[in-house]
């Protein structure tokens, strides 16, 4: 209506300022939540691709696409890289038949890292070799993780090796045999990757489940998220999530990272 006048104010300087800390509280807040929230997502979508190559590769030797794959670890300052490589059942069995063969002479070395090891050339997976057919090459799969890293380091720092009905079941490196169970390690931590140090704060892996603890976090009031792509010769892969887990000093009523008395946990998905 032409004679209404309308009452268009906007807020005064004391309201703005009110507005912005009521805002800014808010987000302080949020914040450590939103964050924790998003350390947890990366984490979580890293060690579904992790589960998912290592599920992979074994695939491959139940369905006869390759007779022996490995599963091969790389970190570095800023990439986790993990990759498959594979050898067909042609070439499985011209090496199992040649007694002067290193797959029959140097059996520790048949999941070797290098791809120009001792017991072989730099053909010796038949995904390296160049006369390999595309169908071959393409079977194998390689991923780059920028957001997370593990509690090993180096190029070709570690791998596991597969065939048919758990068969030839082998590690090398930071995977190899333990010598407690003679088996290979049949795990790998991952956790966020930090510009203080390129690898989780936990020891090496033991062969006993879940028998190390995790670096207590620089704050308590933070949660260490870690998680696990665990396997077995058989092929099967599942998850796991470190369990946080915190106590109090009888005395002086201070907050205790569990995880030093005691061995920590780990919650299955």
């Amino acid at each position: 209506m032409l004679g209404q006048v309308k009452n268009n104010k906007g807020f005064n300087l004391l309201e703005l300022v009110v507005v912005i800390a009521i805002v800014g509280f808010i987000s302080a807040v949020s914040y450590p939540s939103f964050s924790s929230w998003n350390k947890e997502r990366k984490i979580r979508a890293a060690v579904k691709e992790v589960a998912a190559l290592v599920r992979n590769a074994i695939v491959q030797t139940e369905r006869g696409t390759f007779a022996y794959v490995q599963v091969l670890f790389s970190n570095t300052a800023d990439t986790l890289k993990i990759e498959s490589r594979g050898m067909t059942m042609a070439s499985l069995v011209t090496k199992m038949n040649d007694g002067a063969d290193a797959w029959n002479t140097a059996p520790s070395e048949r999941c070797d890292t290098a791809a120009g090891n001792s017991s072989s050339d730099d053909n010796y997976w038949d995904t390296d070799n160049l006369s390999t057919s595309n169908e071959i090459k393409n079977a194998v799969y390689t991923i780059e993780l920028k957001d997370v890293t593990t509690n090993f380091f180096g190029e070709r720092a570690a791998a596991v090796c597969f065939a048919k009905n758990g068969k030839f079941y082998e590690g090398s490196e930071a995977l190899a045999f333990d010598p407690a169970t003679g088996v290979p390690y049949n795990f790998i931590n991952i956790c966020r990757r930090s510009n203080i140090t390129p690898i989780c704060g936990i020891g090496f892996p033991a062969a006993v489940e879940g028998d190390l603890c995790p670096d207590a976090p620089a704050r308590l009031d933070d949660e260490v998220a870690l998680s696990r792509v665990h396997w077995n010769r058989f092929g099967n892969v599942v998850t796991s999530r470190y369990v946080n887990e915190f106590d109090r000093d009888q005395g002086s009523g201070d907050k205790i990272w569990q995880c030093d008395n005691g061995a920590p946990k780990y919650k299955y998905d």
